[in-house]
């Protein structure tokens, strides 16, 4: 049991170091080159109290503003990987389905259907000499949160009103997904030009570059929040994987918790697909990675799952914008050719537990 708890602690230890040492590596990447040890010098000369004692003198001053660009995408990627990483973690455990995350609600094509409402409308972007250009950054986030709390309101009279279990209420999600992209499929073919559906189509890639600096703030004060509430429920989280029947002995509502862990996921869900479009595979895969090495204990999965988003995300990220330079791959698409074969390489390793 003392060396379970060892590997546990020097596992969540070990994605901790990795992740900060990753930081300074990511935003050195990129066509304009710095060391890590250059870029860690402009992060520690942000800080009002230790920027005397850093010299940034030998950093070109074309190159900060590039550098404080790549240092959001990376707080974006901190971010988003802590939400969805504990999302799906959660998630899986209050349905008692390895498959489960908040994707697996509708979220991804309530607001991708929202995305193409905002541009049906002309208020979220226009077009000009052929290239989009958006008219206010929040329409389409807004749009999209928007179009995904409306599916939570549907998650909510479903499990309440209709007294859907479990399982029942993942089915019935997945039906309101395919109605979605029934919906989005109808308004791409009767009202929706080339350039509207290709800007769908990209937003559905995922992309940490179209966050600015409040919506960077605004998802990390979220994540922040929602890590607070996953680990104050940890431990609920392991009574309810066990069954219904396990969490009322101990103590614990399992409709009540089930409904309340749904909402937060989903909310969180939400607020990273907005600023940050579709990162559906992350939630699924982060979960199972963590669970093969720290094992099925919320109280060290979830903080697991959360480093190992993170860590997951700003990797592929870095992969991304590296690969074909000048140019950058979407996240998402980096992320499915990272985490797959990861996945099951360890699969393969557990022999298939």
């Amino acid at each position: 049991m003392e060396e379970l708890f060892k590997l546990r602690v020097f596992f969540i230890l070990a994605l901790l170091l990795a992740l900060l040492i990753l930081i300074p590596v990511s935003v050195s990447m990129g066509v304009i080159n710095v060391t890590a040890i250059d870029a860690l010098k402009i992060l520690i000369s942000r800080v009002p109290i230790l920027n005397n004692y850093v010299n940034t003198s030998s950093i070109p001053p074309e190159a900060v503003p590039v550098l404080m660009f790549r240092l959001r995408r990376v707080l974006v990627a901190i971010a988003a990987g802590v939400i969805l990483g504990a999302g799906g973690a959660t998630m899986q455990a209050v349905l008692r389905n390895p498959m489960a995350s908040p994707f697996t609600l509708g979220i991804s094509h309530a607001a991708a259907l929202g995305v193409a409402v905002a541009s049906i409308l002309g208020v979220g972007a226009y077009t000009r000499h052929i290239l989009l250009s958006f008219v206010n950054p929040y329409i389409l986030p807004v749009f999209a949160f928007a179009s995904s709390l409306i599916q939570v309101a549907v998650i909510l009279a479903l499990a309440y009103r209709a007294k859907l279990s479990e399982r029942a209420l993942i089915l019935a999600s997945i039906a309101m997904s395919f109605f979605y992209q029934a919906l989005l499929s109808l308004l791409q073919y009767l009202f929706m030009n080339e350039l509207q559906i290709a800007l769908v189509v990209f937003w559905t890639f995922g992309d940490l570059g179209k966050a600015d600096w409040v919506a960077t703030q605004i998802m990390l004060v979220s994540a922040v929040i929602l890590a607070v509430y996953y680990f104050i429920r940890s431990l609920d989280l392991d009574v309810i994987s066990l069954g219904d029947d396990v969490a009322s002995s101990s103590g614990v509502n399992p409709k009540i918790l089930r409904l309340e862990a749904t909402v937060v996921s989903a909310l969180g869900a939400s607020i990273a697909t907005s600023f940050v479009g579709v990162l559906a595979f992350l939630c699924l895969i982060t979960p199972h990675i963590a669970r093969i090495v720290i094992g099925s204990s919320h109280r060290y999965l979830v903080p697991a799952s959360m480093l190992t988003g993170a860590l997951l995300l700003l990797l592929a990220d870095d992969a991304g914008r590296v690969l074909i330079s000048p140019a950058t791959l979407p996240v998402g698409i980096v992320l499915s050719f990272i985490g797959a074969p990861l996945l099951i390489v360890l699969l393969i390793g557990r022999g298939g537990e």
